[in-house]
Formats: structure tokens, sequence, C-alpha cells
């Protein structure tokens, strides 16, 4: 990859014809995503983030298109076994120059300032807007016994099959 740095890309290395980035951050490029933590319990990056990207220019705009593609392990809402995920976000992003944006505040203009376009806060941002809030290791998953907590897609527990939460026996008296 040409350019100053991580995922800084100066403007002189955007040719006429634009300029093709591909590379690979290590999972450490993401210890700022509070979605992300070591540990079984919690979703993990389980891969590199290789990244493809096309930056182009015109006058002083710059768009990049392309992808990120990464993997996660990440328990299963239902059983806790570990699902693992492949993830691709797509990039469609437009920069402008920070001094050509009048209110700098504005959601539909991302900026740069001077010579360097920076993506890290952008692609960290993607990242974390991609990572899903619910996964199941398949459609039918059984999850656990909520009472005696046996996978119930590896074996069948001798609870009752009855059984309710003591903590909403009140609501059966409940008449609507």
């Amino acid at each position: 990859m040409t350019g100053v740095g991580a995922m800084k890309i100066s403007l002189s290395d955007i040719s006429d014809d634009g300029l093709h980035v591909q590379t690979r951050m290590s999972p450490g490029w993401l210890d700022n995503i509070p979605g992300l933590k070591t540990g079984e319990e919690y979703t993990r990056l389980a891969s590199d983030i290789d990244v493809d990207l096309v930056v182009t220019k015109s006058l002083r705009e710059v768009t990049v298109l392309g992808e990120l593609v990464f993997s996660i392990e990440t328990p299963c809402s239902r059983c806790l076994e570990t699902v693992r995920l492949d993830i691709k976000p797509e990039i469609r992003l437009m920069l402008s120059p920070a001094d050509k944006v009048k209110d700098a505040d504005d959601v539909d203009h991302e900026t740069y300032r001077g010579d360097v376009v920076d993506l890290d806060d952008y692609l960290r941002g993607l990242i974390a807007v991609s990572l899903p809030v619910k996964v199941v290791c398949a459609e039918n998953c059984r999850g656990l016994c909520p009472k005696c907590g046996t996978n119930l897609n590896n074996e069948a527990c001798g609870c009752e099959k009855g059984w309710q939460d003591p903590r909403f026996a009140v609501l059966k008296k409940l008449r609507i």
C-alpha cells in the first residue's frame, strides 16, 4: 500500500485512474471497539481484517469504494456454543475537504484535512456497526434448559416439561 501509514492516504498518491489499496490489518487495530472483547464468553475477532479499496478523486472530492472481510467468533444467543461468522461490510464513502464544508457536524459529509485522508476512524466505525447484535448457531437451535442448563441440542434433560419460571406465576392469575 502506498500512502502515509495505517489507513492514511496521501492525495498525491491518488492518480487519475485512482488508487487500489489492498492490505491486511491485525486484530490489534480494533482494540478500541467495545463490542469486541477477549475471552470465550464475548464476541472476538477471529481473523485479520482484509481491506480492499479503490480511492478516486475529482478535484478535491475523494470517493472510497470497496469492502472489508473478517471473521468473528461469538456465543450463540440460545445455547452459548461458539459460532464463527464471516462479515463483509461494503464501503461507500465520499469525503470533502474540511474547509469546504460549512457545518463540520453535518452528518451528510465526511471530511479530511490537508493532503491526507485518514480512514481509520471510519473503517473502525463501519466494523463496529456491522457486528451482529444476536447470533444463533442454527434457526432450530433448542437452547439451554431454563431449569438445569443442559444444552438441548446435544441431549435431553430429565426436567419437567411444563416447568415455568416461578417469578411469572402471579401473571397466571391475571384476568384481562
